[in-house]
């Protein structure tokens, strides 16, 4: 198996630049070529420098969609709040709509991710205003 793409993703991805930000870890997306587990389509780990890696299956917009409603976990929607790793798969707004249940049910350590997510219903793209992005972020140092 060989990395094919790779993404960071979680709250690194949004604040890494803002005044204040303190990195607890790395999250990352790697997208693999070839897939040999036949149970699913994900495997998580943690390396020897502390990041988590989400390993996935290559797979089409609507598997990631399908595989990700099909989870019941809310906070596997986060890798759609990545505008590269949304560029790279197709993946459009109107696909972000259809996680719009998953979005409602994130925990309070996620809430963010859900405020994201309504500022780029709202926005029609996945970019936030500088407002949003400091609201978001005020979110996020709340939630912990």
């Amino acid at each position: 198996m060989k990395e094919i793409a790779s993404f960071n993703i979680g709250s690194k991805h949004f604040f890494e630049n803002i005044e204040g930000y303190v990195q607890k870890d790395n999250d990352i997306l790697v997208i693999m070529d070839d897939w040999k587990p036949t149970s699913t389509n994900v495997l998580n780990l943690k390396d020897k420098k502390g990041n988590d890696i989400f390993f996935y299956k290559n797979m089409c917009k609507e598997d990631f969609i399908n595989d990700t409603l099909q989870s019941g976990v809310p906070m596997r929607c986060g890798k759609f709040l990545v505008k590269e790793f949304n560029e790279y798969i197709g993946f459009t707004i109107d696909d972000l709509k259809k996680l719009d249940k998953m979005f409602k049910q994130m925990d309070k350590k996620h809430s963010y991710e859900k405020h994201i997510y309504e500022c780029f219903i709202k926005n029609n793209c996945f970019e936030l205003e500088k407002k949003q992005l400091y609201e978001c972020y005020e979110i996020y140092q709340n939630s912990r």
